[in-house]
């Protein structure tokens, strides 16, 4: 995680976003970047004279926003890029920074659900994006990450994010549980195919590794075995080029990033 970009709201989940990407700053001694955009949305000709206080409300938002992050980063003496523009397109702004700046992580909140841009910027980043959710905890101890969970279904997708799971937990010592879900009995052999793969290259690299596999809804089970083993980070691959609205909408990741109360890493 060479560049990592904290893309904020303000809110609490944007917060926790900060805090998380702030610490895997700290560990993967990355550059950090803080972005917020005031989306400015046309308003009617009855509403211009009231216009410019408005653009000023969310502008000083945004910067508070972004003054957050800069405040996380001193307290681990890192440095924080900044930036806050006003748009009435901030996916256009967000994405142009990713690529621009040639971002290898972009940290996300989630309040209750993703909202239009959150899903647009997952779909279309070129980078692994990691939604926090709101109910992700912030306490040192959550953040080292000791227990991560990655889900397998032996796609080239998955394949990739078994690599990034790796080296991940290679760098901050975690205990690496992969897990795949077989939808019927006939799925079980193949699951195991995938578990034994994975297992195979976090050994190799001397990753501490358990691996499962479950019967069931994957969603649900992977959200059900990370709840009951209380993983500190949900990693899974997922196939977006063009946007969620087409590809991930009532997906396993969908669902998973939705519902996990950990944050999700998806790897392209």
């Amino acid at each position: 995680m060479e560049k990592i970009l904290i893309a904020t709201d303000g809110s609490q989940a944007a917060e926790k976003a900060a805090k998380l990407g702030v610490k895997w700053a700290k560990i993967f001694n990355s550059k950090l970047y803080g972005l917020s955009v005031a989306e400015v949305i046309p308003l009617g000709p009855e509403l211009m004279e009231v216009y410019p206080k408005l653009i000023e409300i969310l502008e000083k938002k945004a910067y508070e926003a972004v003054e957050f992050i800069k405040k996380e980063a001193s307290k681990e003496e890192l440095a924080c890029e900044t930036f806050v523009f006003s748009s009435s397109d901030p996916l256009e702004i967000i994405l142009d920074k990713i690529q621009g700046l040639g971002i290898s992580m972009v940290m996300m909140g989630r309040k209750h659900t993703l909202g239009r841009v959150s899903r647009s910027i997952i779909g279309k980043s070129p980078a692994p994006v990691t939604v926090v959710p709101a109910e992700a905890s912030t306490t040192s101890d959550s953040t080292t990450s000791e227990k991560i969970l990655l889900a397998t279904d032996g796609s080239v997708y998955s394949q990739k994010a078994t690599s990034w799971a790796i080296d991940f937990c290679k760098k901050v010592g975690s205990t690496l549980f992969v897990i795949s879900v077989a939808k019927t009995d006939n799925d079980v052999a193949f699951a195991e195919e995938c578990i034994n793969a994975a297992e195979e290259k976090a050994k190799n690299q001397g990753i501490k590794v358990e691996t499962f596999v479950v019967k069931g809804e994957p969603f649900e089970k992977i959200l059900e075995f990370s709840f009951q083993k209380e993983t500190d980070l949900i990693i899974m691959g997922y196939k977006g080029k063009t946007g969620l609205e087409k590809i991930l909408v009532g997906s396993v990741a969908e669902r998973v990033v939705e519902n996990s109360k950990a944050p999700v890493v998806l790897i392209k």
